[in-house]
């Protein structure tokens, strides 16, 4: 009986003894002073600065120690300024402030969303059980990109000046503007916006964050600029007029079919220059040409005119002193175009 005592004492000891070799505090629960020995906020990337511009984010990272209670597990996200994205509404806390549970590593993170003002914010992270136990970060919101926020996709760098084309401006705005935020578009000089013939249009963006907007051409050449405007940010493009030429030339000589040499019997020819769209550019140079059966120049050209509003030139076609007989080609182009017209008439003896 002795001996069996002595024996369960003995092992009760090593019990003891074991028991006490393998007790170590990090197994046990954390106290508050620990915890705020270790508390840590920092941010991923290590660059406290971000754009102003509404949309980009921070990852913020709190740290405790993995053994903390779990009853001191809860870190609330605070911030002066933007939003923090994530996590839960903390009940009674501060304002905006957002709640995440830490893992099992003793780490919670969240994010920090810009506001669309340059600044700066100070972030604030709390164990929530711990009252009192605080780490705050300053934050930077910078300048942002503004063609991150509101830029042109498509657009022309010029337009024929016929007062009928339709010329598209495509705006796409950053994902953080409210769907359907309006896209107002504006042009200085005769250009107008289709429909409503306005020099402004208010287009709201769709599901894509696009606004698509239609100018008229003016007929008049020159260079205007074209402005897109969202959430008071604007960007601009430059638009060129240029000189719209035509599809088609028409020469007419007037039913005058034969021509005597010399300088008494004038040709009167007049060209119709035409668009599919618009109409031709007034004032546009008609090069005339006359050219005899073998392609050789003969005769001259007087009192030429460029297109009126008509959209016809016209000019005189003497064929001067020749012993040539046979057919005359009279051709019309505008300066610099290839699109042609042609007539014919026949020289025949005096």
């Amino acid at each position: 009986m002795r001996r069996a005592s002595f024996l369960a004492l003995v092992l009760l000891a090593g019990c003891l003894f074991s028991a006490s070799r393998c007790y170590k505090s990090d197994d046990h629960n954390l106290t508050p002073r620990l915890i705020d020995e270790t508390l840590a906020l920092s941010v991923a990337g290590n660059s406290t600065s971000i754009p102003a511009d509404g949309a980009s984010r921070l990852r913020l990272i709190a740290e405790i120690s993995r053994n903390a209670d779990g009853n001191r597990r809860t870190i609330g996200f605070s911030t002066s300024a933007g939003t923090i994205v994530g996590g839960t509404p903390t009940t009674g806390g501060p304002s905006g402030e957002q709640s995440v549970i830490a893992d099992s590593t003793g780490r919670a993170t969240i994010e920090l969303q810009s506001p669309q003002q340059v600044g700066s914010a100070v972030v604030t992270v709390r164990v929530i059980e711990v009252p009192g136990l605080t780490r705050t970060l300053a934050v930077g919101f910078t300048a942002p990109n503004v063609d991150d926020l509101v830029r042109f996709v498509a657009a022309p760098t010029s337009a024929p000046a016929d007062g009928a084309t339709l010329n598209r401006f495509d705006v796409v705005i950053a994902p953080t503007f409210a769907l359907g935020t309006p896209v107002t578009f504006s042009v200085a000089g005769d250009a107008r916006w289709s429909p409503g013939g306005g020099s402004t249009i208010s287009v709201p963006t769709d599901g894509s964050f696009r606004a698509t907007a239609l100018l008229q051409s003016p007929t008049t050449l020159g260079r205007t600029l074209v402005r897109a405007t969202a959430n008071n940010i604007t960007r601009e493009v430059a638009l060129d007029f240029v000189r719209a030429l035509p599809d088609v030339v028409l020469v007419s000589t007037a039913q005058k079919v034969e021509v005597k040499p010399g300088f008494n019997d004038p040709v009167s020819v007049t060209a119709t220059l035409s668009r599919n769209v618009g109409s031709v550019t007034q004032g546009t140079v008609v090069v005339w040409t006359a050219t005899d059966r073998n392609g050789q120049s003969i005769g001259l050209f007087r009192d030429a005119t460029t297109t009126g509003a008509n959209q016809q030139a016209s000019a005189t076609f003497l064929v001067g002193d020749t012993t040539y007989r046979g057919n005359v080609t009279i051709a019309a182009s505008a300066q610099g175009h290839s699109v042609r017209g042609t007539a014919v008439v026949v020289v025949v003896d005096p």
